[in-house]
């Protein structure tokens, strides 16, 4: 079948790990397949260009902007965004070639499967993955939140799941897991603090206990045994830490 009129869109640095299987990925799909790079030197630029994508060499932006930029470069009006550490599956390319892409008021969910490791966890925080990541850039755009960018839409749309999964290789192991936390923490804590958002006792204390339990618990994390346990952990952790931050950075330290 030929390839769709979709154009790929993926951000990196220092990615030469995971750039060269994401990019792999999505050439059966279609012929326009963009990567930002944000000053990688590791290799990255150099596998890139191998692989015959589209270049987009440029300062660091933030996500949603730094995405935005590879967007407006894109020979289609239809974006699959992408994270360099992160792959697709036949399945999902299947489905986007058999899906009409004639309403641009639709946002297209996928499922992401994550993984520590080589281990897919399908439980707790990391299994409820059903992400927006196809859409009509004339129809929407990423926020400029420092983290957990959203896409941001005009007027109304309506929500479609496309079969196949988004395979994303979170981190190799749990501790280089926490030290991304640390840095999501961070920022989140200076998004807080910039819409002058407290930092209550309550918050601090008992908000990483209730996200523990939601994870492990509620969310059957304890299925993906020692690994579930250490990502509950993890993400208890990272609670504490942004509204450690954000007490800190309210009160001017």
């Amino acid at each position: 079948m030929k390839n769709v009129s979709v154009s790929v869109v993926i951000i990196c640095k220092n990615s030469a790990q995971t750039i060269g299987k994401a990019v792999k990925s999505c050439q059966p799909l279609t012929d326009d397949i963009i990567v930002v790079d944000s000053g990688s030197t590791d290799g990255t630029l150099n596998i890139v260009r191998s692989h015959n994508a589209v270049l987009i060499e440029t300062p660091w932006l933030g996500y949603g902007d730094t995405k935005n930029l590879g967007n407006k470069q894109a020979k289609y009006d239809w974006i699959l965004s992408l994270d360099s550490d992160e792959y697709i599956d036949n399945t999902l390319i299947e489905s986007l070639k058999q899906t009409d892409l004639s309403d641009p008021t639709v946002i297209y969910t996928i499922k992401r499967i994550s993984y520590l490791g080589d281990k897919a966890v399908k439980h707790g925080e990391w299994g409820r993955g059903v992400i927006r990541r196809v859409f009509n850039s004339r129809k929407a755009c990423w926020d400029n939140s420092p983290v957990h960018e959203e896409i941001r839409c005009e007027g109304e749309t309506r929500e479609i799941q496309l079969k196949g999964a988004i395979h994303h290789f979170t981190s190799p192991d749990i501790h280089t897991y926490r030290s991304k936390l640390d840095r999501y923490a961070r920022l989140s804590a200076e998004k807080y603090a910039g819409k002058k958002k407290p930092s209550h006792l309550f918050k601090r204390f008992f908000s990483p206990v209730f996200n523990f339990v939601q994870n492990y618990i509620f969310r059957a994390g304890f299925l993906d045994g020692k690994t579930g346990l250490d990502i509950a952990r993890a993400h208890a952790w990272y609670t504490r830490r942004k509204y450690e931050l954000l007490r800190s950075y309210n009160s001017g330290n």
